[in-house]
């Protein structure tokens, strides 16, 4: 359940150093920043509504295993930006 936000965060951290040039082994190029983060901001906002839905036990949304729930909450709050008042 995690996976695509911590993908789409660790290549947003790494794509700066890659020359946008570069090729891998298919002939691709890596995505530009802007479509990761975009894919991050989807991730993102999905995980929150699966977290959101799942904790407060909303039909159609059981089936979740709470301690992902959780865990998923926790890694949503670490990337949260503070608040400041």
């Amino acid at each position: 359940m995690l996976i695509n936000e911590q993908t789409s965060g660790k290549l947003l951290s790494l794509l700066p150093q890659i020359p946008r040039q570069s090729r891998s082994e298919e002939g691709l190029s890596p995505p530009d920043v802007k479509t990761v983060q975009l894919l991050n901001q989807t991730a993102t906002t999905k995980l929150s509504e699966i977290v959101r839905r799942g904790i407060s036990g909303e039909k159609g949304w059981q089936g979740y295993d709470s301690a992902e729930l959780i865990a998923a909450r926790e890694l949503l709050d670490r990337d949260a930006s503070p608040i400041i008042r």
